[in-house]
């Protein structure tokens, strides 16, 4: 009787032997019937998102998923709870906001230092009639463009999983 090979032994081993995945995270993905880091490998992307490099957010007809480089202008902190942070970026052609809801205005003002380049990439939608990103998926440096795929797969998630450790752990297992 054959045995598996032992290059195959971490494909069945616990899903809690990936990086970044805990009891809780273990459990989220037994929602999706993902036991082994194996399952993973099965999880089939549903769709998918073109996170192509732009020159201006112009090149696209919104809404659509657009990443840009921008420059960071002026950043607006919001008058009540309520009402969302708003930072002024400018692209190679335009301007528009990136916003944000329940915003910890330190961390964007070290995120979004005024007078800096950014890669931003986020879903580009129109409101009154002005354009906006709300909460971009990835803000980064200049130099960091690698860390953001031309083409990212969509999976069926679960509460506790998000797209970043789904796609983080079936990386790790390839």
């Amino acid at each position: 009787m054959a045995t598996r090979p032992e290059i195959l032994f971490p494909l069945f081993s616990k899903l809690d032997t990936l990086g970044g995945v805990g009891p809780k995270t273990v459990k989220a993905f037994e929602a999706l019937d993902i036991e082994l880091p194996r399952d993973l490998l099965f999880s089939l992307p549903y769709a998918g998102v073109d996170r192509r490099f732009r020159a201006s957010i112009q090149e696209v007809v919104p809404p659509a998923t657009v990443t840009v480089e921008v420059e960071v202008g002026q950043h607006r902190a919001p008058r009540t709870k309520s009402a969302p942070y708003r930072v002024e970026v400018r692209d190679a052609l335009t301007t528009f906001q990136l916003v944000f809801f329940h915003a910890n205005a330190d961390w964007l003002q070290r995120q979004l230092p005024t007078g800096q380049k950014r890669l931003v990439s986020g879903r580009l939608e129109l409101f009154d009639n002005i354009a906006q990103m709300v909460h971009p998926d990835y803000i980064l440096r200049p130099g960091q463009a690698d860390q953001i795929p031309d083409f990212e797969p969509i999976y069926h998630l679960a509460a506790g999983i998000t797209q970043k450790l789904m796609l983080r752990a079936i990386g790790e297992v390839l």
